[in-house]
C-alpha cells in the first residue's frame, strides 16, 4: 500500500492507522450505546415523574366534588412548567390549568392515540405529556392530559453528550499514544531479535527460549528461509567447485593435444590431436550435463512424473544401448511398475556402467528383478575384488574416482547423480560388498 505520491507506507504506520481506526470504531460504538442508554434512562425517569403526577391529579379529579376549586389553585403559579387539560368524552375542553392561558394543552393529531410522548406546550416550549383515562367522577369518560417542559432534560442530555464525546476523544488520543508506544517497543524488540540471527552459519532448528510464543511462527519461517538460502548458496558453491574440478582435466588434455599436434605438424598428428580434443570435449560435455542434472535434482527443480512402465523392457533396452553384451539378465516375462521413466533410465544406466567398470575382467554382471510385497527391487551383482569397504563408504561422493590398475575409471558424478534422483523418486539405493562381490539394490519400485 502506498500513497498517491508514491512514497511507501511503513508497517508501523499501517498498523498504527489500523489500530486507531479499530479503537475509533470500538469507542464510537460504545459512545452510541452509552448515549442511547443514558437517553433512555433519563426519559424513563421523566416519564415516571410525569406518570406519578398525572395519577395523583387524576385521583383528585375523580374524587373531589368540585375539582375545579380543589385542583386549579395549585396550578396557578407563575412560571409553572407543568400544564394539564381535561377533555370530555366528546373531546370538548372541560377544564385547563391557569398557566395555559388562552391556548389550553392539546395534543397534535398524529399522537392523539398515544398515552405518552412529546408535544408542544401552551407557552411554546417543548414538552412531554402523559394521558390518563377518567372513569368516574364529574369527568367520567373523559381524559386527562398532563405535560411538563423537557428543555432542562434536553439540556442535561446535551451536557451528557458533550461529556461522552470529550471522553471519546480523550480515549482515542490515549489509545493512539499507547499504540505508538507499544509499536515502538514491539519493533525495537523485533530489531534486536533480527540482529541476533546468525549470519555466518545456517540457523539451527527451533527458536530461542526468550522468543515470545506469538512470534514463533514468524521466527520459524525466517529460520526456514535462511536455511534454504544457505542450502542454495552451498549448492552454488559446490556446483562452482565441481565445474572447476571437472573442467580442469579435459581443458588441460585439449591444450596438450593441440600443442603436440601443432608441434609435429603432419596431417596424422593433427588428426590424432583433433580426435583427442574431441574426446576430451565429449567428456567435458558429459560432466557439465551431469552437474546440471545433479543441481536440478538436489534443489528440487526437476520433479518426477510417474507413469506405468515395464521394467523388463527398460532394462533390455539399456543393455542394448550401452553395448553391455556380457550382462546376465535374470528377468521375468514382464514387471510393470509406476515410476518416472526418464529418471529411472538414467539411474539404471549409471548402476550398470558402475557395475561393468568395477567388475573383474572376464566376469559376468548379473541383473535381476526381485519381486517383493510392495513391488520390485532392481539388483545388480558383479565380482569386484579390487574394492574395499573403505571404497564402498565413498560411493556417491562427488569427484571420487575408484582406482583400477592405477587409472581413474570415471568422473565421480554418476553415483552422486543416482543418489539425488533416487531421493527425488522416493527410492533407496544400497551397496554391499561381500567376499569380493559388489551388490547394488534399488527399490522398492511400486507395482501397477
Amino acid at each position: 500500500m502506498s500513497s498517491n505520491s508514491g512514497k511507501p507506507w511503513s508497517l508501523r504506520t499501517r498498523l498504527l492507522w489500523q489500530l486507531v481506526l479499530a479503537f475509533g470504531l470500538l469507542l464510537g460504538g460504545v459512545f452510541i450505546a452509552l448515549d442511547v442508554l443514558v437517553d433512555r434512562a433519563m426519559f424513563h425517569q421523566l416519564d415516571q415523574v410525569l406518570a406519578s403526577r398525572a395519577a395523583s391529579l387524576a385521583q383528585q379529579l375523580q374524587e373531589e366534588d368540585d375539582p375545579r376549586k380543589a385542583v386549579l389553585p395549585a396550578w396557578d403559579i407563575a412560571g409553572h412548567t407543568e400544564f394539564f387539560a381535561v377533555y370530555g368524552a366528546d373531546d370538548a375542553l372541560r377544564v385547563a390549568s391557569h398557566n395555559s392561558g388562552q391556548q389550553p394543552l392539546r395534543l397534535p393529531p398524529q399522537v392523539r392515540d398515544a398515552d405518552i410522548g412529546n408535544t408542544r406546550l401552551p407557552d411554546g416550549h417543548s414538552g412531554r405529556y402523559q394521558r390518563v383515562r377518567l372513569t368516574q367522577g364529574a369527568f367520567a369518560g373523559g381524559q386527562l392530559i398532563v405535560a411538563t417542559e423537557r428543555e432542562s432534560w434536553d439540556l442535561t442530555e446535551q451536557e451528557m453528550h458533550q461529556v461522552l464525546l470529550l471522553g471519546l476523544v480523550l480515549a482515542i488520543a490515549a489509545a493512539v499514544l499507547l499504540c505508538m508506544l507499544l509499536l515502538r517497543q514491539a519493533f525495537a524488540y523485533l530489531s534486536r531479535e533480527a540482529k541476533r540471527l546468525p549470519h555466518d552459519h545456517p540457523p539451527e532448528k527451533g527458536v530461542l527460549p526468550s522468543t515470545p510464543s506469538e512470534l514463533h511462527p514468524f521466527v520459524n519461517a525466517a529460520y526456514d528461509a535462511l536455511r534454504k538460502l544457505w542450502a542454495m548458496a552451498e549448492r552454488e558453491r559446490q556446483f562452482s567447485r565441481s565445474v572447476a574440478h571437472e573442467l580442469r582435466t579435459p581443458v588441460a588434455e585439449i591444450n596438450a593435444a593441440s600443442e603436440r599436434a601443432l608441434a609435429q605438424g603432419d596431417t596424422e598428428a593433427l588428426r590424432h590431436g583433433l580426435q583427442q580434443a574431441q574426446q576430451a570435449g565429449a567428456r567435458m560435455q558429459r560432466s557439465i550435463e551431469a552437474l546440471l542434472a545433479l543441481a536440478r535434482f538436489e534443489s528440487g527443480q526437476e520433479l518426477p512424473q510417474a507413469d506405468p512402465l515395464d521394467l523388463v523392457a527398460l532394462l533390455k533396452q539399456q543393455a542394448v544401448a550401452l553395448g553391455l553384451s556380457h550382462l546376465q539378465l535374470q528377468l521375468p516375462a514382464e514387471a510393470w511398475a509406476i515410476c518416472d521413466a526418464g529418471m529411472l533410465e538414467r539411474i539404471t544406466a549409471n548402476l550398470l556402467q558402475n557395475a561393468v567398470e568395477y567388475a573383474d575382467a572376464q566376469t559376468p554382471v548379473s541383473v535381476r528383478l526381485v519381486e517383493v510385497e510392495a513391488g520390485w527391487v532392481f539388483e545388480v551383482r558383479n565380482q569386484a575384488s579390487q574394492l574395499s569397504q573403505d571404497d564402498l563408504a565413498r560411493f556417491g561422493e562427488r569427484h571420487w574416482r575408484g582406482q583400477r590398475d592405477g587409472s581413474p575409471q570415471h568422473a565421480g558424478l554418476g553415483l552422486a547423480l543416482v543418489n539425488a534422483m533416487a531421493q527425488a523418486l522416493g527410492l533407496r539405493v544400497d551397496f554391499e560388498l561381500n567376499a569380493g562381490e559388489l551388490q547394488a539394490r534399488l527399490g522398492v519400485l511400486p507395482r501397477v
